[in-house]
């Protein structure tokens, strides 16, 4: 199984905070990172989750329709960036034995937390660092036992917009 964790582009700086949606300059960063990679690697995707937020929803709809991803729109209002990222640890690890891919477009500091569960079997920050509009794959070494929760997991890539300027 792969993970690919993204999160959202630049968006406005406006209020309530789930409603921001995202800039011009957003909408063009996602547009440039999907130009930027294989679509292919996509094709076993089924779902994509994304937080219940805009700018969440935005990204997620760029990036599959620049990478033609047929996968199936997933709101999912428990990937916010208050929530808990080691419940959805548990059901990532959970899914993991279907084999299918899975994309999660939400925020910071969600992301790194879980990102770093998955990595690391608990969260410390920094491990792996989700700018506005950065793509992490993660795929599943080893599936879940009662001594590893949520399985093995390796970084088999981590793309920043940084690295496309």
């Amino acid at each position: 199984m792969k993970l690919f964790l993204l999160r959202h582009a630049k968006a406005r700086d406006t209020w309530p905070d789930a409603e921001r949606e995202l800039t011009k300059a957003g909408r063009e960063q996602v547009e440039k990172l999907a130009s930027a990679v294989d679509s292919a690697q996509f094709c076993d995707v089924v779902q994509v989750w994304h937080s219940p937020y805009a700018r969440a929803e935005q990204t997620a709809r760029i990036f599959t329709e620049k990478t033609f991803m047929a996968a199936q729109f997933v709101p999912t209002p428990t990937i916010t960036p208050e929530d808990n990222p080691y419940d959805t640890a548990r059901i990532v690890a959970s899914l993991s034995c279907f084999g299918k891919d899975l994309m999660i477009v939400s925020h910071n500091p969600f992301l790194e937390n879980l990102a770093d569960i998955l990595l690391a079997g608990h969260k410390r920050g920094g491990r792996v660092v989700f700018g506005k509009c950065t793509l992490a794959c993660l795929s599943l070494e080893e599936p879940p036992t009662p001594d590893r929760e949520y399985g093995l997991w390796a970084l088999d890539f981590l793309i920043s917009p940084k690295i496309m300027r």
